[in-house]
């Protein structure tokens, strides 16, 4: 059915005359080796979406076309408005794409709830402080596959489903969660179209969960590719409102590994250096604020940058000190294990991906200020 699909599609496009541009250039790796010319095509189309009130939204979108058979990848970022780190990475991945491309097509989404991203929210219907939870009914990832006759949020779900998404066998949804948390594959276990994809992202941490064929109505792009038999996986990068070039890497390489293991793109996935760790609750460890007053972050070992999670801390580390309210005394936060951080700084309320009170050093006694994931034996 997706090859049908895709190949009708194809036949429209080339027919419709959509933006077509070439690229050809020859690109330098690594090693210092000039890697194999490759043209491609790349194509800018539009989902274009007729809103409640008569007016039309064009999503745009990339295309990357190898005129080989192969899967068709799609990448889908910024189905919230805050949540824009995927954008870079779809662009990135697009010139990537266009010179190593050996087998299949690529669809890269970069925008895909453009009412949220100029409202700079979550979802379009939030106001200030409101964090995704307090959307009602715009929330995209809850929307698929949309309703042209829905509301505004569901129908640019619906144009983007009937321009990409059903085209696609095999997906990555890009999302971002806050700065305090560390970037995150979010993996199927039971669905052997997703298990490839989990294996061979760029994050440092990956969790699993079971795969569950939708006991109701079809809601997220993930179910909605699971029951047209098609593999995904979601990706929390680390970070919101704000570009952050090293979780654009995380991103990029992570998407080009995937292209790599599904034989699209030529070479071996490069694994994450020092390996992949799978969080769990058994191999989480919580470290809680000994006192109330306002948190310092530690630095990380031997240099003077701050320690930011992802890094790994030996057990005994300082993760950084609080000074006490009541006394201004200066108490230390240590490490308990060794291992790398998921968590640090406290979240206050679940709310960082809207509040800045929420983001605001000041702790209680008993809150959690870090989480220290150590490695499965």
């Amino acid at each position: 059915m997706i090859s049908q699909n895709r190949r009708h599609f194809l036949k429209l496009a080339g027919m419709a005359g959509v933006g077509l541009a070439h690229f050809g250039v020859g690109q330098t790796n690594a090693d210092g080796q000039d890697e194999e010319k490759v043209t491609n095509k790349v194509t800018v189309g539009h989902a274009v979406a007729t809103l409640e009130d008569g007016s039309t939204l064009a999503t745009p979108f990339w295309r990357v076309e190898s005129g080989k058979d192969g899967p068709s990848l799609l990448a889908l970022a910024a189905q919230h408005g805050n949540e824009i780190h995927g954008a870079e990475v779809a662009r990135r991945l697009k010139d990537v794409c266009a010179r190593r491309l050996v087998a299949g097509s690529v669809w890269l989404v970069p925008m895909a709830n453009l009412p949220a991203i100029r409202v700079r929210r979550h979802s379009v219907d939030l106001g200030p402080e409101q964090p995704g939870r307090f959307s009602k009914g715009h929330n995209m990832q809850q929307a698929w596959p949309g309703n042209p006759e829905g509301n505004n949020t569901e129908r640019v779900a619906y144009a983007l489903d009937q321009a990409v998404v059903r085209h696609c066998s095999h997906g990555v949804d890009i999302h971002c969660w806050n700065e305090f948390w560390a970037a995150e594959t979010l993996a199927v276990t039971g669905h052997e179209p997703s298990k490839r994809l989990g294996e061979v992202t760029g994050t440092r941490f990956i969790s699993h969960s079971p795969f569950r064929p939708p006991a109701g109505k079809v809601s997220s792009i993930s179910q909605l590719m699971h029951v047209r038999g098609g593999g995904t996986i979601a990706m929390e990068l680390s970070g919101q409102y704000q570009m952050n070039e090293r979780q654009v890497e995380i991103g990029l390489k992570s998407m080009v590994n995937i292209a790599k293991a599904l034989g699209m793109i030529e070479g071996d996935p490069e694994p994450v250096e020092g390996g992949q760790v799978e969080r769990t609750r058994e191999n989480s460890h919580e470290v809680v604020a000994p006192c109330a007053g306002i948190f310092m972050p530690g630095l990380q070992k031997g240099t003077t940058a701050t320690l930011i999670p992802d890094d790994f801390v030996e057990q005994g580390q300082p993760l950084g000190h609080i000074t006490r309210e009541s006394d201004l005394a200066l108490v230390p936060v240590p490490a308990p294990v060794s291992g790398y951080l998921w968590q640090l700084n406290a979240c206050h309320g679940q709310v960082c991906d809207a509040s800045l009170p929420a983001q605001h050093p000041y702790v209680e006694e008993g809150v959690r200020l870090a989480l220290i994931v150590t490695r499965s034996t």
